[in-house]
């Protein structure tokens, strides 16, 4: 079975007894005649909740929502969540229909849920047909959905695909033999990100329902004060999601064991859950469809499972995974933006992001060697004047009164302030767009990148003419991700010239 790895057989055997009838099945009242006109998946969370919002005040259907009683935690939650539907919009907009279906020993060798999906499907798909319906659905974000491998190695039984497009192609496919129909199990939140599915419940008006929805894959450990767990990949998922949009004020963050960008997480599985997160997200941000083949070939797994022709489907992935990548990184650079790395709690995500970026982003410096050292060579001198607007690179490159010797004197500026410190190279400070509008006067972060452009060529160029040889002197001017830029500490020298 894709959907876990695993491989099953299901044996049938003829029903002898009459169909079981609807109002004893459902307990509405003998009387009722109600009827829906969706069957949809509900857990309580957001993107189911925002599935049953959706369906009743922008399409005005009646729904039946279904849902596994797995849990005294989760129901409560769910039956809240449907009365203020039903408050809302009418009793008869809505009905919640719970199972449960539990294993006759209590025996629970198999954790890891990897199947769930299917038994929701069939329960799903029997409260449909016995409404006369043909079609059941999971709203989930295509973000979780894809559920690309985190760390490259999150593959087979443990990486879950509990609504990937051929799994429900496959779920499709099985209970039309059974039932004999046309079912169709399918999920519509596929083209969205959890960034745009909290949305959605803001513009129809229950926000402040959010507080009310569960995420948290730690459903045992929720307490009455923490409702997430802020570790699981579902609690940082939900998280960036609200800053992203501005609505964390529905999503108090008391609500989290482990606040997204404050705590510590001393655990290193739970580093490298949020830090993967985010480092997918930046892959992803700029990702084209061929990038992504190639860095998550497991993709291709889901674009043939789609009523339209591969690359289209492949160019709406990569659009889905690049409208995902931009609302997570905005929100890692709104947090870095305003307090360096250095200043959050030690292993908290910003902390650790930013050491990460920090490894990622500086040039390989190796050790000094104290038995050989003669082909080392010198940092080179940047000589600055202010007042002239000179720079002077080496001996023999002459900048002045031009937008590179400006750009280079605000960097210089701020070599020396660190010098003066006495920091380490490493320890350097960058300077941020933000910070670089305001100092050379300019009106926007563009026009400092392309300044950043201009000089890097500009240096480059004016090297190759004076015949002298340096390695990558463009990158005298470094870019450190989510820092700024700097000149590079370890690769320059810079003295402010005085004149006679």
């Amino acid at each position: 079975m894709f959907l876990s790895g695993d491989r099953f057989e299901f044996s049938f055997s003829t029903k002898d007894e009459p169909d079981a009838e609807r109002s004893r099945f459902f307990k509405f009242g003998r009387n009722s005649s109600w009827k829906p006109h969706r069957v949809l998946m509900f857990s309580g969370g957001l993107d189911s909740f925002a599935g049953a919002v959706e369906e009743i005040v922008e399409q005005k259907h009646r729904v039946a929502l279904v849902s596994h009683a797995s849990s005294t935690k989760i129901a409560p939650v769910q039956k809240r969540l449907i009365s203020a539907l039903s408050k809302r919009y009418g009793p008869e907009t809505c009905r919640h229909i719970p199972m449960t279906a539990q294993l006759k020993s209590r025996s629970t060798a198999e954790r890891t849920h990897r199947t769930r999906s299917f038994l929701f499907a069939v329960l799903g798909s029997i409260t449909a047909t016995a409404f006369g319906l043909d079609r059941v659905s999971f709203h989930e974000n295509g973000v979780v959905s894809l559920n690309l491998p985190p760390v490259g190695n999150v593959v087979g039984t443990r990486a879950t695909r509990t609504t990937h497009p051929k799994t429900l192609k496959l779920f499709t496919g099985l209970l039309r033999l059974v039932f004999e129909n046309d079912m169709r199990v399918d999920n519509p939140y596929f083209a969205r990100t959890k960034a745009e599915v909290v949305e959605r419940i803001s513009q129809l008006g229950m926000a402040d329902q959010i507080v009310e929805t569960r995420s948290c894959a730690d459903v045992h450990n929720q307490t009455h004060q923490y409702f997430h767990c802020g570790r699981c990949s579902q609690c940082i998922d939900r998280r960036f999601a609200m800053l992203s949009k501005g609505l964390e004020r529905f999503d108090p963050e008391d609500a989290y064991r482990v606040d997204l960008m404050s705590d510590a997480r001393p655990n290193g599985i739970d580093r490298e859950m949020a830090l993967s997160y985010v480092r997918n997200a930046v892959l992803f941000e700029n990702a084209t469809p061929d990038a992504l083949i190639r860095n998550f070939p497991v993709v291709l797994d889901a674009v043939n499972h789609f009523d339209s022709p591969p690359d289209t489907a492949m160019s709406m992935i990569a659009d889905l995974l690049n409208r995902h990548g931009k609302a997570v990184t905005s929100v890692m650079r709104r947090t870095l933006e305003s307090k360096s790395p250095g200043e959050f709690p030690e292993q908290s995500l910003p902390r650790l992001y930013g050491e990460m970026q920090s490894a990622l982003s500086l040039p390989f410096v190796p050790a000094p060697s104290v038995d050989k050292n003669e082909n080392e060579k010198p940092p080179l001198t940047i000589e600055i004047d202010k007042t002239s607007r000179l720079v002077l690179i080496g001996e023999h490159i002459e900048l002045k009164k031009n937008a590179t010797a400006d750009l280079l004197i605000v960097l210089a500026e701020e070599w020396l302030r660190a010098a003066g410190k006495g920091l380490e190279p490493l320890e350097y400070p960058c300077l941020k767009s933000g910070d670089l509008v305001e100092k050379l006067g300019v009106e926007t972060d563009e026009v400092v990148r392309r300044r950043i452009l201009t000089a890097r060529r500009t240096i480059a160029k004016r090297f190759k003419s004076a015949g002298l040889s340096i390695d990558k002197p463009q990158e005298l001017i470094e870019n450190l991700s989510w820092h700024g830029y700097r000149l590079a500490p370890e690769r320059v020298v810079i003295r402010v010239r005085h004149r006679s």
